[in-house]
This record gives structure tokens, sequence and C-alpha cells, in this order.
């Protein structure tokens, strides 16, 4: 028995060298196929970065196209509005300028007033104070001849020939000169 245990144990060998040959080419595709879908995988995941490298670079293309065209869009949209807004501004401005023109005018034309008011009202001031000057020198005048006009009341004059005659008193004389006589005074009536 002892033989049949020993080619019971070649075979038992026998198999374990072959399932050890076979998981060990096992092994060897597996490490192969792992090898294979590694490289695959490497070979994909570059393509894929070089797709995704190409995409940005066509969506920055895009984008910078499509900024172009919505500037020149925009520009091309708001253009219109733009002008209706400056023609605005302009014709706005104008009205302004026109308003100011207007004011500086009207300011102007105050202050010209309040100076021909200020010069109206100082020729008449310097009027009334020329009158009123001459009526003082009138009243003056007036108050000066008080008392040859009470003389002449007092005394027996009269106008003669455009002269003034007197009727004298014999009495005493002056001037320097000695030259007046005082006049008699009038009679009562």
């Amino acid at each position: 028995m002892h033989g049949d245990d020993d080619d019971e144990l070649s075979t038992a060998r026998a198999a374990l060298t072959e399932a050890a040959r076979a998981v060990l080419m096992m092994l060897a595709k597996t490490d192969q196929r792992d090898t294979q879908m590694r490289e695959t995988f490497g070979k994909e995941l570059q393509t894929l970065r070089n797709e995704v490298t190409q995409v940005r670079g066509e969506i920055a293309t895009i984008v910078r196209n499509a900024s172009t065209q919505i500037a020149a869009d925009a520009k091309q949209a708001v253009s219109p509005v733009a002008a209706e807004y400056n023609r605005a501004v302009s014709a706005t401005s104008a009205q302004l300028h026109h308003a100011g023109k207007t004011v500086w005018l009207w300011f102007a034309s105050g202050v010209v007033m309040l100076l021909l008011a200020l010069l109206v009202g100082w020729a008449v001031l310097g009027y009334y104070r020329h009158e009123l000057a001459d009526s003082k020198a009138q009243l003056q005048d007036y108050k000066d001849a008080m008392p040859v006009l009470q003389a002449f009341a007092a005394s027996d004059a009269t106008l003669c020939d455009g002269r003034l005659c007197v009727n004298t008193d014999e009495g005493s004389r002056f001037g320097d000169k000695r030259q007046y006589r005082q006049a008699k005074p009038r009679p009562r009536q």
C-alpha cells in the first residue's frame, strides 16, 4: 500500500503542480491583462486629457468669438439709444445754455435797473438838495431883507422913477462918510 500512496502522492503532486502552473498562468495572464488595462486606461486617460484640452481651447475660441460678436451686437443695439441719448443731452445742454443766457440777461437787467434806480435816486436827491439849498438861500435873503423891509415900511419912503425917495429927518447923519440921513417915520394912519 505503500506504492499506492506514492502514486497518489505523485498524482497529487502533479495535480498541485498543474494547479500551481494554472494559477501562475492565470496570475501572469491577470498581470498581463492588468498591465494592458493600465496601459489602455493610461492611453484613454491621456486621450481624454487631450480631448478636454482641445475642448477647452474650442470653448475659449467660442467664448472669444462670442464675446466679440456680443460686443458687436451690443454696440449695434446700443448705438441708436446712445445716439438718441447724445441728441437729448445736446438738446438739453442747448436749452440749459439758453436758460443760462436768459438768467444772466435777467440778472444783468436787474443790476442795470438797480444802478439806474440808484442813479435816478441820486440825481433826484441832488436836485432836491440843490433846490433845498436854493430855498435856504432865498429864505436867508428874505430874512436878511426883513429888517430892510421893516425899515422901509416904518420910513416915509416911496419909489420915484425907479429910485427910492425918502423924506429925511434933519437930524444926525450915518455912514462912513456921513452921507446918509435917517428917513422920517411913516405917518400912522
